[in-house]
């Protein structure tokens, strides 16, 4: 197993580590909530739950920007053990987190847009009509972006298992979110398997953060001394 310490600032990407992890389980309370209710119900039910929407918004443009850092971080960490496998966790675990921050926020501000400019609309159906595509629209926007996520943390998660700086329970828990990522698709509206995605990759996130500030800092060497 290669050794951590080498991974350049490595303070930064341990506090990058542990803020991915820790938004990714405030995103899930974010995300969490009851069923949608019935179209002719979704714009009311926006406008009674703004703050929360809004929060969600706030989070998931957050949580990528965090995360992002720590998969290039997680990518260094486990490069050792196939450093092309490496890269191509690294590349598709970015990605994915992009792909479904982008998504997310779209979901949230198109429902804000329509909610402005129900007003407008020529009657209150029309309104309530578009409501129901986006809501619908949503976990079609969402897929793709969660499966580039989970092939990225399967992965990982292989590599993980490989080597020796994760313990086996974690590298096992890549794995279910990489599996929950992959299978998005065979589950229609509902976001169990995407909820169990962001949790496993809240774990990985602490548990990167916890080992790269447990390990010592490697040592300069005399071409680095100043």
């Amino acid at each position: 197993m290669g050794d951590s310490t080498h991974l350049d600032h490595r303070l930064a990407f341990a506090g990058f580590s542990i803020a991915a992890g820790l938004l990714s389980f405030v995103l899930i309370i974010s995300a969490a909530g009851p069923p949608p209710p019935a179209p002719a119900e979704l714009l009311p039910y926006f406008e009674t739950h703004r703050a929360r929407y809004i929060l969600l918004g706030v989070t998931v443009l957050t949580w990528a920007s965090a995360a992002i850092p720590f998969i290039a971080g997680l990518g260094a960490l486990l490069a050792p053990q196939g450093k092309a496998l490496a890269r191509a966790a690294m590349l598709l675990a970015a990605g994915g987190v992009l792909l479904l921050g982008f998504a997310t926020f779209a979901f949230v501000g198109a429902f804000a847009a329509v909610s402005a400019a129900g007003h407008l609309a020529p009657s209150p159906a029309a309104a309530a009509y578009q409501a129901a595509i986006w809501s619908h629209l949503s976990f079609y926007l969402t897929d793709p972006g969660l499966m580039t996520l989970g092939l990225g943390q399967f992965l990982f998660a292989a590599l993980a298992w490989r080597g020796g700086a994760f313990a086996k329970l974690v590298a096992a828990i890549g794995f279910i979110g990489g599996l929950a990522g992959l299978l998005t698709l065979t589950v229609y509206e509902t976001g169990t398997l995407a909820l169990t995605q962001l949790a496993a990759f809240g774990v990985w996130g602490l548990a990167t953060g916890v080992l790269l500030l447990r390990k010592p800092a490697a040592p300069r060497s005399a071409a680095q001394q100043p």
